[in-house]
Protein backbone atom coordinates (compact mmCIF):
# COMPACT_ATOMS: atom_id res chain seq x y z
CA UNK A 1 0.00 0.00 0.00
CA UNK A 2 1.59 3.26 -1.14
CA UNK A 3 0.56 6.45 0.68
CA UNK A 4 1.48 9.87 -0.69
CA UNK A 5 1.46 12.30 2.23
CA UNK A 6 1.64 16.09 2.20
CA UNK A 7 4.63 17.11 4.32
CA UNK A 8 2.72 19.81 6.24
CA UNK A 9 0.48 17.28 8.00
CA UNK A 10 1.59 17.23 11.67
CA UNK A 11 3.08 13.89 12.76
CA UNK A 12 1.89 12.38 9.49
CA UNK A 13 4.72 9.85 9.06
CA UNK A 14 4.56 8.92 12.77
CA UNK A 15 0.89 8.11 12.43
CA UNK A 16 1.00 6.33 9.07
CA UNK A 17 4.37 4.57 8.86
CA UNK A 18 2.90 1.23 9.95
CA UNK A 19 0.10 1.32 7.40
CA UNK A 20 2.09 1.24 4.18
CA UNK A 21 4.91 2.76 2.18
CA UNK A 22 4.74 6.46 3.04
CA UNK A 23 6.20 9.05 0.68
CA UNK A 24 6.22 12.75 1.51
CA UNK A 25 5.64 15.55 -0.97
CA UNK A 26 5.66 19.34 -0.84
CA UNK A 27 2.44 20.76 -2.25
CA UNK A 28 4.38 23.27 -4.37
CA UNK A 29 6.14 20.47 -6.24
CA UNK A 30 3.33 17.92 -6.65
CA UNK A 31 3.01 16.72 -10.25
CA UNK A 32 0.56 14.25 -11.85
CA UNK A 33 3.27 11.65 -12.49
CA UNK A 34 3.97 11.47 -8.75
CA UNK A 35 0.54 9.85 -8.31
CA UNK A 36 1.34 6.82 -10.46
CA UNK A 37 1.01 3.60 -8.39
CA UNK A 38 -0.25 5.59 -5.37
CA UNK A 39 -3.11 3.96 -3.44
CA UNK A 40 -3.89 6.71 -0.94
CA UNK A 41 -3.41 10.48 -1.11
CA UNK A 42 -3.42 12.38 2.20
CA UNK A 43 -3.24 16.16 2.03
CA UNK A 44 -4.16 19.55 3.45
CA UNK A 45 -6.00 22.43 1.79
CA UNK A 46 -2.82 23.61 0.07
CA UNK A 47 -3.16 20.71 -2.40
CA UNK A 48 -5.89 21.24 -4.98
CA UNK A 49 -7.27 17.89 -6.13
CA UNK A 50 -8.36 18.35 -9.75
CA UNK A 51 -8.81 16.11 -12.79
CA UNK A 52 -5.54 17.48 -14.14
CA UNK A 53 -3.64 16.45 -11.01
CA UNK A 54 -5.14 12.95 -11.04
CA UNK A 55 -4.72 12.16 -14.75
CA UNK A 56 -1.94 9.64 -14.01
CA UNK A 57 -3.43 8.30 -10.75
CA UNK A 58 -3.81 4.72 -11.99
CA UNK A 59 -4.15 3.01 -8.58
CA UNK A 60 -5.72 5.67 -6.39
CA UNK A 61 -8.43 4.32 -4.06
CA UNK A 62 -8.79 6.97 -1.39
CA UNK A 63 -8.21 10.70 -0.96
CA UNK A 64 -8.45 12.34 2.43
CA UNK A 65 -7.73 15.82 3.70
CA UNK A 66 -6.56 16.57 7.24
CA UNK A 67 -8.68 19.73 7.23
CA UNK A 68 -12.29 20.52 8.03
CA UNK A 69 -12.96 22.21 4.68
CA UNK A 70 -13.16 20.37 1.37
CA UNK A 71 -13.41 23.13 -1.24
CA UNK A 72 -9.98 22.12 -2.53
CA UNK A 73 -11.31 18.68 -3.53
CA UNK A 74 -13.15 18.13 -6.80
CA UNK A 75 -15.60 15.76 -5.16
CA UNK A 76 -17.75 15.42 -8.25
CA UNK A 77 -14.78 14.13 -10.24
CA UNK A 78 -13.74 11.79 -7.43
CA UNK A 79 -17.27 10.39 -7.19
CA UNK A 80 -17.51 9.92 -10.96
CA UNK A 81 -14.20 8.06 -11.08
CA UNK A 82 -15.00 5.84 -8.10
CA UNK A 83 -12.31 7.27 -5.81
CA UNK A 84 -13.47 7.39 -2.19
CA UNK A 85 -12.78 10.58 -0.28
CA UNK A 86 -13.13 12.00 3.19
CA UNK A 87 -12.02 14.86 5.43
CA UNK A 88 -11.29 15.77 9.04
CA UNK A 89 -14.58 17.60 9.48
CA UNK A 90 -14.80 19.04 12.97
CA UNK A 91 -11.10 18.78 13.75
CA UNK A 92 -10.81 22.54 14.31
CA UNK A 93 -14.27 23.16 15.77
CA UNK A 94 -13.15 23.74 19.35
CA UNK A 95 -10.35 26.08 18.29
CA UNK A 96 -12.72 28.25 16.25
CA UNK A 97 -15.23 28.33 19.10
CA UNK A 98 -12.46 29.44 21.47
CA UNK A 99 -11.48 32.15 18.98
CA UNK A 100 -15.03 33.49 19.11
CA UNK A 101 -15.04 33.32 22.91
CA UNK A 102 -11.87 35.43 23.03
CA UNK A 103 -13.59 38.04 20.84
CA UNK A 104 -16.68 38.01 23.06
CA UNK A 105 -14.58 38.50 26.19
CA UNK A 106 -12.76 41.44 24.61
CA UNK A 107 -16.13 42.87 23.55
CA UNK A 108 -17.43 42.65 27.10
CA UNK A 109 -14.31 44.26 28.54
CA UNK A 110 -14.52 47.07 25.97
CA UNK A 111 -18.21 47.65 26.82
CA UNK A 112 -19.28 46.82 23.28
CA UNK A 113 -21.62 44.11 24.59
CA UNK A 114 -22.61 42.67 27.95
CA UNK A 115 -22.32 38.91 28.20
CA UNK A 116 -24.83 39.03 31.07
CA UNK A 117 -27.70 39.97 28.73
CA UNK A 118 -26.41 39.49 25.18
CA UNK A 119 -27.96 37.19 22.56
CA UNK A 120 -25.46 35.50 20.24
CA UNK A 121 -26.77 34.48 16.82
CA UNK A 122 -24.86 31.48 15.47
CA UNK A 123 -25.19 31.04 11.70
CA UNK A 124 -24.27 27.44 10.93
CA UNK A 125 -24.93 24.73 13.52
CA UNK A 126 -22.50 22.10 12.30
CA UNK A 127 -19.32 21.10 14.12
CA UNK A 128 -18.10 24.63 14.83
CA UNK A 129 -21.47 26.17 15.59
CA UNK A 130 -22.28 23.30 17.94
CA UNK A 131 -18.93 23.63 19.74
CA UNK A 132 -19.58 27.34 20.21
CA UNK A 133 -23.10 26.65 21.47
CA UNK A 134 -21.65 24.24 24.05
CA UNK A 135 -19.26 26.93 25.31
CA UNK A 136 -22.01 29.53 25.54
CA UNK A 137 -24.24 27.05 27.35
CA UNK A 138 -21.48 26.42 29.90
CA UNK A 139 -21.28 30.19 30.46
CA UNK A 140 -25.06 30.65 30.56
CA UNK A 141 -24.89 33.05 27.60
CA UNK A 142 -28.10 33.22 25.57
CA UNK A 143 -27.74 32.09 21.97
CA UNK A 144 -29.81 31.00 18.98
CA UNK A 145 -29.00 28.83 15.97
CA UNK A 146 -29.69 29.34 12.26
CA UNK A 147 -29.08 26.47 9.86
CA UNK A 148 -31.81 25.85 7.25
CA UNK A 149 -30.20 22.66 5.82
CA UNK A 150 -30.01 21.07 9.26
CA UNK A 151 -33.48 22.32 10.15
CA UNK A 152 -35.13 20.60 7.19
CA UNK A 153 -33.02 17.47 7.71
CA UNK A 154 -34.85 16.77 10.96
CA UNK A 155 -32.29 18.06 13.44
CA UNK A 156 -34.19 18.27 16.72
CA UNK A 157 -32.71 21.55 17.94
CA UNK A 158 -34.59 24.84 17.84
CA UNK A 159 -33.66 27.07 14.91
CA UNK A 160 -34.40 30.65 13.93
CA UNK A 161 -34.39 32.45 10.58
CA UNK A 162 -31.63 34.66 9.23
CA UNK A 163 -33.98 37.61 9.78
CA UNK A 164 -34.09 36.68 13.47
CA UNK A 165 -30.29 36.43 13.52
CA UNK A 166 -30.09 39.98 12.19
CA UNK A 167 -31.66 41.21 15.42
CA UNK A 168 -29.06 39.54 17.67
CA UNK A 169 -26.44 41.51 19.56
CA UNK A 170 -23.73 39.25 18.10
CA UNK A 171 -23.78 37.54 14.70
CA UNK A 172 -21.09 34.89 14.24
CA UNK A 173 -20.70 32.95 10.99
CA UNK A 174 -19.82 29.25 10.81
CA UNK A 175 -21.09 27.94 7.48
CA UNK A 176 -19.28 26.23 4.59
CA UNK A 177 -18.76 28.10 1.35
CA UNK A 178 -21.51 26.91 -1.01
CA UNK A 179 -22.03 28.54 -4.40
CA UNK A 180 -25.17 26.81 -5.66
CA UNK A 181 -27.92 24.44 -4.60
CA UNK A 182 -30.89 25.08 -2.33
CA UNK A 183 -28.86 26.85 0.36
CA UNK A 184 -25.97 28.82 -1.14
CA UNK A 185 -23.82 30.75 1.33
CA UNK A 186 -21.91 32.94 -1.11
CA UNK A 187 -22.59 36.54 -0.03
CA UNK A 188 -25.08 35.25 2.52
CA UNK A 189 -24.39 38.42 4.49
CA UNK A 190 -25.28 40.92 1.79
CA UNK A 191 -25.85 44.67 1.56
CA UNK A 192 -29.39 44.43 2.91
CA UNK A 193 -28.29 42.45 5.95
CA UNK A 194 -25.38 44.80 6.64
CA UNK A 195 -27.52 47.90 6.20
CA UNK A 196 -29.81 46.56 8.90
CA UNK A 197 -27.01 46.26 11.45
CA UNK A 198 -26.05 49.06 13.83
CA UNK A 199 -23.22 50.20 16.08
CA UNK A 200 -24.50 48.17 19.02
CA UNK A 201 -24.01 44.89 17.13
CA UNK A 202 -20.95 42.70 16.62
CA UNK A 203 -20.32 40.67 13.45
CA UNK A 204 -17.70 37.89 13.46
CA UNK A 205 -16.64 35.91 10.40
CA UNK A 206 -14.45 32.87 11.11
CA UNK A 207 -15.64 30.56 8.32
CA UNK A 208 -15.04 31.75 4.72
CA UNK A 209 -14.52 35.27 3.42
CA UNK A 210 -16.88 34.75 0.51
CA UNK A 211 -19.83 34.38 2.89
CA UNK A 212 -19.87 38.19 3.30
CA UNK A 213 -20.25 40.60 0.40
CA UNK A 214 -16.93 42.26 1.14
CA UNK A 215 -17.53 45.29 -1.06
CA UNK A 216 -20.84 45.95 0.69
CA UNK A 217 -19.14 45.42 4.06
CA UNK A 218 -16.44 47.99 3.35
CA UNK A 219 -19.01 50.52 2.20
CA UNK A 220 -21.13 49.90 5.31
CA UNK A 221 -18.14 50.29 7.64
CA UNK A 222 -17.44 53.72 6.14
CA UNK A 223 -20.92 54.88 7.08
CA UNK A 224 -22.30 56.12 10.39
CA UNK A 225 -23.70 53.71 12.98
CA UNK A 226 -21.73 50.77 11.54
CA UNK A 227 -21.45 47.48 13.46
CA UNK A 228 -18.24 46.31 15.08
CA UNK A 229 -16.65 43.68 12.82
CA UNK A 230 -14.06 40.96 13.42
CA UNK A 231 -12.60 39.11 10.42
CA UNK A 232 -10.46 35.99 10.43
CA UNK A 233 -11.24 35.29 6.76
CA UNK A 234 -11.35 37.38 3.61
CA UNK A 235 -12.47 37.28 0.04
CA UNK A 236 -9.77 36.39 -2.49
CA UNK A 237 -7.26 35.02 0.02
CA UNK A 238 -4.29 35.42 0.14
CA UNK A 239 -4.60 38.59 -1.96
CA UNK A 240 -6.73 40.30 0.65
CA UNK A 241 -8.02 43.86 0.72
CA UNK A 242 -6.07 45.56 3.51
CA UNK A 243 -8.24 48.66 3.29
CA UNK A 244 -10.57 46.75 5.61
CA UNK A 245 -7.98 46.95 8.38
CA UNK A 246 -8.79 50.60 9.03
CA UNK A 247 -12.41 49.80 9.77
CA UNK A 248 -12.39 46.32 11.35
CA UNK A 249 -11.84 45.86 15.09
CA UNK A 250 -9.80 42.62 14.96
CA UNK A 251 -8.21 41.11 11.84
CA UNK A 252 -6.44 37.76 11.81
CA UNK A 253 -4.98 35.65 8.97
CA UNK A 254 -7.43 32.73 8.76
CA UNK A 255 -6.07 31.10 11.92
CA UNK A 256 -9.17 30.74 14.08
CA UNK A 257 -8.92 26.95 13.86
CA UNK A 258 -5.13 26.68 14.03
CA UNK A 259 -4.65 25.22 17.48
CA UNK A 260 -2.14 22.43 18.00
CA UNK A 261 -4.99 20.13 18.99
CA UNK A 262 -7.00 21.09 15.90
CA UNK A 263 -4.14 20.28 13.54
CA UNK A 264 -3.11 17.03 15.20
CA UNK A 265 -6.75 16.00 15.59
CA UNK A 266 -6.98 16.29 11.81
CA UNK A 267 -4.08 13.85 11.48
CA UNK A 268 -5.70 11.50 14.00
CA UNK A 269 -8.92 11.51 12.00
CA UNK A 270 -7.32 10.71 8.64
CA UNK A 271 -5.17 8.05 10.35
CA UNK A 272 -8.32 6.32 11.57
CA UNK A 273 -9.86 6.59 8.10
CA UNK A 274 -6.80 5.06 6.45
CA UNK A 275 -6.78 2.29 9.06
CA UNK A 276 -10.30 1.47 7.94
CA UNK A 277 -9.26 1.46 4.28
CA UNK A 278 -6.36 -0.93 4.88
CA UNK A 279 -8.35 -3.06 7.31
CA UNK A 280 -6.45 -2.55 10.56
CA UNK A 281 -7.45 -1.33 14.02
CA UNK A 282 -6.15 2.11 15.10
CA UNK A 283 -3.67 1.94 17.99
CA UNK A 284 -2.50 5.55 18.18
CA UNK A 285 -4.18 8.39 20.03
CA UNK A 286 -4.01 12.16 20.03
CA UNK A 287 -2.44 12.16 23.49
CA UNK A 288 0.53 10.18 22.16
CA UNK A 289 1.71 13.25 20.25
CA UNK A 290 0.81 16.24 22.42
CA UNK A 291 3.17 17.73 25.01
CA UNK A 292 1.91 18.31 28.53
CA UNK A 293 1.42 21.91 29.64
CA UNK A 294 2.15 23.56 32.97
CA UNK A 295 -0.89 24.06 35.22
CA UNK A 296 -2.36 27.54 35.57
CA UNK A 297 -2.72 28.93 39.08
CA UNK A 298 -6.03 30.75 39.40
CA UNK A 299 -7.14 33.36 41.92
CA UNK A 300 -10.89 33.94 41.95
CA UNK A 301 -12.56 37.10 43.24
CA UNK A 302 -15.48 35.19 44.72
CA UNK A 303 -14.73 31.45 44.60
CA UNK A 304 -17.70 30.40 46.71
CA UNK A 305 -20.40 32.05 44.64
CA UNK A 306 -22.47 30.20 42.05
CA UNK A 307 -21.36 32.04 38.93
CA UNK A 308 -17.88 32.71 37.61
CA UNK A 309 -17.12 36.42 37.38
CA UNK A 310 -16.50 37.46 33.78
CA UNK A 311 -13.45 39.41 34.89
CA UNK A 312 -12.01 36.16 36.27
CA UNK A 313 -12.92 34.32 33.09
CA UNK A 314 -11.14 36.94 31.00
CA UNK A 315 -8.00 36.62 33.13
CA UNK A 316 -8.05 32.82 32.88
CA UNK A 317 -9.02 32.41 29.25
CA UNK A 318 -6.73 35.00 27.75
CA UNK A 319 -3.78 33.13 29.21
CA UNK A 320 -4.83 30.32 26.88
CA UNK A 321 -5.87 32.29 23.80
CA UNK A 322 -6.04 36.03 23.18
CA UNK A 323 -7.18 37.15 19.73
CA UNK A 324 -5.52 40.54 20.29
CA UNK A 325 -2.09 38.88 19.96
CA UNK A 326 -2.91 37.63 16.46
CA UNK A 327 -4.49 40.91 15.45
CA UNK A 328 -1.32 42.79 16.42
CA UNK A 329 0.91 40.33 14.55
CA UNK A 330 -1.13 40.75 11.38
CA UNK A 331 -1.30 44.54 11.53
CA UNK A 332 2.42 44.79 12.29
CA UNK A 333 3.26 42.56 9.33
CA UNK A 334 1.11 44.61 6.96
CA UNK A 335 2.56 47.90 8.24
CA UNK A 336 6.06 46.52 7.66
CA UNK A 337 5.06 45.60 4.12
CA UNK A 338 3.81 49.11 3.46
CA UNK A 339 7.26 50.43 4.39
CA UNK A 340 9.01 47.96 2.10
CA UNK A 341 8.35 46.42 -1.30
CA UNK A 342 10.26 43.22 -0.55
CA UNK A 343 7.14 41.26 0.43
CA UNK A 344 3.66 41.21 -1.07
CA UNK A 345 0.40 41.01 0.84
CA UNK A 346 -0.29 37.46 -0.41
CA UNK A 347 3.13 36.27 0.73
CA UNK A 348 2.69 37.91 4.14
CA UNK A 349 -0.76 36.40 4.60
CA UNK A 350 0.51 32.94 3.65
CA UNK A 351 3.56 33.28 5.89
CA UNK A 352 1.48 34.30 8.92
CA UNK A 353 -0.62 31.17 8.49
CA UNK A 354 2.27 28.81 7.82
CA UNK A 355 4.43 30.13 10.67
CA UNK A 356 1.61 30.53 13.15
CA UNK A 357 2.51 30.42 16.82
CA UNK A 358 1.96 27.43 19.10
CA UNK A 359 -1.56 27.67 20.44
CA UNK A 360 -3.21 25.12 22.69
CA UNK A 361 -6.87 24.57 23.50
CA UNK A 362 -8.44 24.79 26.96
CA UNK A 363 -8.40 20.99 27.22
CA UNK A 364 -4.60 21.08 27.34
CA UNK A 365 -4.58 22.94 30.66
CA UNK A 366 -5.25 22.10 34.29
CA UNK A 367 -6.45 24.97 36.45
CA UNK A 368 -5.35 25.05 40.06
CA UNK A 369 -8.32 26.56 41.89
CA UNK A 370 -8.75 27.69 45.50
CA UNK A 371 -9.95 24.87 47.74
CA UNK A 372 -13.21 26.71 48.49
CA UNK A 373 -14.20 27.05 44.82
CA UNK A 374 -17.89 26.20 44.37
CA UNK A 375 -18.92 23.14 42.42
CA UNK A 376 -20.84 25.38 40.02
CA UNK A 377 -17.73 27.36 39.07
CA UNK A 378 -15.79 24.12 38.69
CA UNK A 379 -18.50 22.79 36.37
CA UNK A 380 -18.41 25.98 34.32
CA UNK A 381 -14.66 25.75 33.80
CA UNK A 382 -14.91 22.05 32.95
CA UNK A 383 -17.63 22.96 30.46
CA UNK A 384 -15.07 25.15 28.69
CA UNK A 385 -12.77 22.15 28.39
CA UNK A 386 -10.39 22.85 31.26
CA UNK A 387 -9.24 20.24 33.75
CA UNK A 388 -9.54 21.50 37.34
CA UNK A 389 -7.81 20.69 40.61
CA UNK A 390 -8.38 22.23 44.05
CA UNK A 391 -5.08 23.19 45.67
Amino acid sequence: MKILLEDTIPFGPDYLDELGQVELYAWQSLKPEMLTNVDILALRSTTKVTPSLLKQADALKFVTTATAGTNHLDKTYLDNTGIAHSSAAGCNAVAVAEYVLSVLLHSHRANKISLYDVTVGIVGAGNVGSALANILTALNVKHVLCDPPLEISGDGRDFVSLNDIAQCDVVTLHVPYVVDGAFPTEKLIDKAFLDGMNEKQLLINACRGEVIDESALLNRLKQDNAPTVVLDVFDNEPNINTELFSYVWFVTPHIAGHSVEGKVRGTQMIYEQICDVVGTKPNKRLSDFLDATAPIAVNLAFPQQEYLEISDLITIFHQVYDVEVDDKAMRDAVRAQEASIQKTIPSIFASLRKQYRIRRECSAYTLHLPTNTSEKIQQTLCGLGFNVELV
